[in-house]
């Protein structure tokens, strides 16, 4: 507010100027508050919104970060699944492994066995035709014949 000095001896003129100086003031200084108030108001709101999307976005932020976790802890899931199914992988290739080689060694002993076996019964041909000629030998000499060289085929005579 200007400092504004009435005179002790004015004319009318003097205190109407000053009177109208004092209105225009007056109202320069309402419209001042006013506008003042315009602003303080204007940046309240910008303030309220502000806050309001501040609060948004910490929302947001702890909404995306338990998103994270969850995301987080469905990869370690994931991951440690993934890790167990490795595991069971190179178990069963290790299983398969040691089931070939028993099947490998299984099939070379059952060959090594037949050709054993084959051996055995070859041998036992022999001998049942080595038997068989010298019961046959001995049926001849039983049967009188003393004949050494008839047909070994031959049935021998039933003793009387």
């Amino acid at each position: 507010m200007s400092n504004f000095q009435i005179p002790p001896h004015a004319d009318e003129s003097a205190l109407k100027k000053l009177e109208k100086k004092i209105i225009d003031e007056g109202k320069a200084e309402d419209s001042h508050v006013s506008h003042t108030l315009k602003d303080l108001s204007k940046v309240e709101k910008a303030s309220d919104k502000a806050d309001k999307t501040f609060d948004k976005s910490e929302h947001a932020l702890e909404k995306t970060h338990k998103k994270e976790l969850k995301a987080s802890n469905t990869l370690n899931k994931a991951t440690h699944k993934h890790d167990l199914a490795v595991a069971a992988i190179g178990n069963a290739e290790k299983d398969l492994a040691v089931k070939k080689q028993e099947s490998a060694r299984l099939q070379a002993e059952v060959q090594q066995r037949k050709a054993s076996v084959d051996g055995i019964i070859e041998a036992q041909r022999h001998h049942n035709s080595l038997r068989e000629s010298k019961l046959a030998e001995i049926h001849n000499v039983r049967a009188g014949t003393g004949d050494s060289n008839t047909d070994a085929g031959a049935p021998a005579p039933a003793p009387a």
